[in-house]
């Protein structure tokens, strides 16, 4: 492999648990669809997601929480990544049909500005050299048993192209939510199947949340890469009560996550909320909605992540309701 698309690989692998953690870890594709695009909520709560995934939300982490959707529902997110990685383009759609739902999603995100050397270690011009990558997802959900089942598929492209080196999957996604008690849910999804570790890495997750009066949210997660050891997610949601605000709900989020150790925020770095803003397991965030906009439901979420020496993460999301 050149300098250069040894560059593009490496930039990448920020996404993915260290090498050292699992024997096979390092092996499987299209590692950067383990970054968690589409949902500030879900990197707020510790990517402990799969039981509370809903609506257009719903198309990176559960299929089966699409059929949550009530009306139609458009999302865009942008992630704003290490080291000058960002996803500026991610949009999802969901449209209710009854009780099955139909969504769709696309993401994309490129990387260039590379300090690419060759085998020897020289320089070269970088100014062709570049990491595009992006999926698109079709999915099909709907709500049996009196709404206390919920089933979801998808059918996935994904293309990755790093530095000339491309190819091009299509895998599939299925899920399902369970709602044995009034605030409850159980949660499960396997994604990225058919197409092999190698080309794209399976991931499976499981999962349950609860509400406790009305106000908090708590949620917990195990999910399984192919390619990787097993990773717990926890996270909790405090609503603030609408009587407060009048005009919609604030919702503060914050949540854990057992990533690896990816080094020390350097001393003149360190902010005042260190070294919770240091430690890759810990991730925050805000949550805004209201129906009265302009006579739409309107939501706001906004995530941060930390990334240890690496530095921090964040993620918008638009969400509007019609």
């Amino acid at each position: 492999m050149s300098g250069a698309a040894m560059a593009c690989v490496l930039a990448f692998a920020a996404a993915a648990p260290a090498a050292a953690i699992d024997s096979s870890a390092g092996t499987g594709g299209a590692n950067f669809m383990k970054l968690g695009l589409g949902s500030a909520r879900a990197m707020a709560l510790g990517r402990a997601y799969v039981s509370l995934a809903e609506g257009a939300d719903a198309l990176t982490w559960n299929p089966a929480g699409l059929a949550l959707a009530q009306q139609k529902e458009f999302v865009y997110s942008y992630y704003r990544y290490v080291q000058e990685i960002d996803s500026p383009f991610y949009m999802g759609y969901a449209h209710p049909f009854g009780r099955t739902v139909a969504g769709a999603n696309v993401a994309y995100m490129s990387v260039d500005g590379f300090d690419a050397r060759d085998d020897q270690g020289r320089p070269m011009d970088s100014s062709d050299i570049r990491v595009q990558n992006g999926f698109a997802t079709l999915s099909l959900a709907r709500s049996f048993w009196y709404e206390r089942l919920f089933l979801g598929v998808s059918a996935k492209g994904v293309h990755e192209d790093n530095a000339g080196s491309a190819r091009s999957s299509v895998v599939g996604d299925a899920g399902l939510l369970l709602r044995p008690a009034q605030g409850w849910t159980l949660g499960a999804s396997v994604q990225n199947i058919g197409a092999g570790t190698a080309k794209v890495a399976s991931v499976t997750r499981v999962g349950a949340s609860g509400r406790i009066l009305e106000l908090l949210t708590l949620t917990g997660e195990i999910s399984k890469a192919s390619d990787n050891s097993a990773r717990l997610g926890a996270g909790a949601e405090f609503t603030l009560p609408e009587d407060l605000l009048q005009i919609g709900q604030v919702q503060l989020r914050a949540g854990f996550y057992n990533a690896d150790d990816m080094g020390q925020v350097m001393e003149k770095d360190r902010s005042f909320m260190y070294p919770l803003i240091g430690s890759p397991r810990w991730s925050f965030g805000i949550g805004l909605y209201t129906a009265q906009a302009f006579g739409y439901g309107i939501a706001f979420d906004y995530s941060l992540v930390s990334m240890g020496a690496l530095g921090t993460a964040d993620m918008l999301s638009l969400k509007v309701k019609f």
